[in-house]
């Protein structure tokens, strides 16, 4: 069905988005190759889908080896079929550690995978690390990231879902790893849950974002945000990514939807630039944002909590400095 088990196999679970390797799995397959120097290990991509052999190819640029699971009821995801699936595979592999990106789709996976097959798992995890005797080690934020805690796993495989943009992605890949078809005898039967309906609705991932331009309390009228949605416009210049986010008061007010909260009841996001303009910074908030490179704070009360995890503050109406940044930004080349 596969290969023979080699020691020390470093699983990344490549996911797709829109027929195409989604990019945090990039960034897994850094920290899978950190993980393998010190565990002196092989990297392995496991790609599932229907029809997955261009993006099989594209991960043997990355890897050792990469199983390319493809079987038409994997052309969708369905949580009972993937998991059913990966526990095969990880049977057949029995990898060291399986790494997966911390996505929507994988909340829902993961602890299905785990449970499954009565190994643990650490979510949303910002580091990682071998300790003694090959023990691994994941940070992730607890108490609504108001502290970093650091478990121990142990039993194979230690599965762990890593958060976006905590990682730099590999950029460039020189590898020209084995592409293993794994065949699989899947089933209908094994789903156990059935998709009915999608219901519409704007789509946004302020995981994937470089930058992210976000407002809070201190927006007075929903006319405002077009001042935030044209300095987002300018910054498109420096930034491949840029989106909207926003605190709960503005979410609660329906002037944009619950899929740009950032915090705590949430999105988490990692970008390289965040500005909170109008946003107090109170401990839920901050919670979705701990990973930020660089937070810009623009607030008018000096007392603002925002100010002591901003990298740089500007006290005062946003009303005058936003429009001002813009036409620094703009004046720029």
């Amino acid at each position: 069905m596969g290969k023979s088990v080699e020691e020390n196999k470093i699983l990344i679970f490549a996911e797709k988005e829109n027929e195409k390797i989604a990019y945090f799995t990039y960034e897994l397959l850094r920290a899978g190759e950190e993980l393998a120097d010190k565990l002196r290990g092989h990297i392995c991509v496991a790609v599932l889908g229907h029809e997955v052999g261009d993006m099989s190819e594209e991960m043997a640029r990355f890897s050792d080896e990469v199983y390319a699971l493809d079987h038409p009821l994997l052309a969708d995801f369905q949580g009972d079929l993937y998991e059913h699936a990966l526990e095969i595979l990880c049977k057949n592999l029995n990898p060291d550690i399986l790494l997966m990106g911390h996505s929507l789709t994988n909340v829902d996976l993961a602890p299905r995978l785990a449970c499954k097959m009565g190994v643990p798992l650490v979510t949303d995890c910002i580091h990682l690390e071998i300790g003694q005797e090959g023990v691994l080690l994941c940070d992730k934020p607890v108490y609504g990231d108001n502290a970093v805690a650091t478990f121990t796993l142990g039993k194979r495989p230690r599965i762990v879902t890593l958060r976006a943009k905590v990682m730099d992605a590999m950029e460039e890949g020189f590898k020209s790893g084995t592409v293993i078809p794994f065949d699989l005898d899947l089933d209908q039967s094994v789903a156990r849950t059935k998709s009915i309906e999608i219901v519409p609705g704007e789509s946004v991932s302020l995981d994937k974002a470089d930058a992210i331009v976000a407002g809070g309390r201190g927006i007075k009228e929903k006319e405002s945000l077009e001042q935030l949605e044209e300095l987002i416009e300018v910054l498109k210049k420096y930034f491949t990514k840029v989106e909207l986010g926003a605190s709960r008061p503005l979410i609660d007010a329906g002037w944009l939807p619950s899929s740009r909260q950032l915090g705590l009841t949430g999105e988490k996001a990692s970008p390289e630039l965040y500005f909170a303009i109008g946003i107090s910074g109170s401990s839920q908030h901050l919670s979705g944002i701990i990973g930020s490179k660089k937070i810009i704070a623009i607030n008018k009360d000096e007392e603002a909590p925002i100010f002591k995890s901003a990298d740089y503050g500007v006290v005062g109406e946003y009303e005058s400095i936003v429009p001002t940044l813009i036409r620094k930004l703009r004046e720029m080349p």
